[in-house]
């Protein structure tokens, strides 16, 4: 196993051109033992405090995360440590959201992984997402929980059918909403991939074959992240957005 993992990273967030707020956050983070933590949140609610919510999760994430005394042994102490996280944080939200008229009903998705070693572990809650670059080929990691996925599966409409549907937003999962979340976790060789998280004011408005050309770009990972924006609010920009590019150091 790879002992430290390094690599060049940006982040970034944009209101876009359609909300008065931006419920959107990311976290990118590499500790002293090499493991990299990226997240990407959406939070919902509105004046319901959705960026209240967005934001407690990355502050939480970080602050577990810093507090680390050792390097992760391998995929089930990821995710155990993923989910005693994410329990605690949903636990949180939620009790606050029940104490607070003025928090009721928020939430927020997550999408995360942790690069540890030649370990690529994911997590995900709702339809942000999480992309990987091999072999110059956009590939999608994540798993959208959102009711158009759940009709995809279901084969009562296609992709091109979901692209329009007019309940393409909801969500089937969020972070906070309920009193007990649920996480999929699903786990990857990594091997300096470039990887790419966004939430869904990116994909809803960047193609895929231009996300694809983006990422295949010799641009810095900042240069690419201010490319999607762009290209995001030419398209409409329809709602907020958050990104973070890594790209590991072979």
């Amino acid at each position: 196993m790879k002992r430290y993992n390094s690599g060049t990273f940006y982040a970034i967030s944009d209101i876009g051109l359609v909300r008065s707020d931006n419920e959107d956050s990311y976290l990118a983070k590499v500790n002293a033992f090499g493991d990299v933590l990226l997240c990407v949140s959406d939070g919902m609610g509105g004046r319901n405090k959705g960026d209240f919510a967005s934001r407690f999760l990355v502050n939480g994430l970080q602050s577990s995360f810093d507090q680390l005394d050792k390097k992760f042994k391998n995929e089930k102490a990821i995710q155990k440590w993923i989910y005693k996280v994410v329990k605690t944080i949903n636990s949180e939200i939620f009790a606050k959201a029940r104490m607070n008229k003025e928090y009721s009903k928020m939430g927020t998705t997550m999408s995360l992984c942790i690069i540890s070693g030649d370990l690529l572990v994911t997590a995900q809650v709702g339809d942000s997402r999480i992309y990987s670059l091999e072999n110059q080929q956009l590939a999608q990691l994540s798993t959208d929980q959102s009711y158009a996925e759940y009709l995809i599966h279901s084969k009562k409409i296609d992709e091109e059918g979901a692209k329009s549907h007019p309940e393409r937003h909801k969500i089937t999962n969020a972070i906070g909403i309920r009193k007990e979340c649920s996480v999929d976790f699903k786990n990857f060789m990594y091997f300096g991939q470039k990887i790419m998280l966004c939430t869904d004011g990116v994909y809803n408005n960047v193609s895929e074959n231009d996300l694809e050309m983006i990422l295949n770009s010799s641009d810095t990972p900042e240069r690419k992240c201010k490319q999607l924006i762009s290209f995001a609010n030419a398209n409409g920009g329809s709602d907020n957005m958050a990104i973070i590019i890594w790209e590991g150091n072979d």
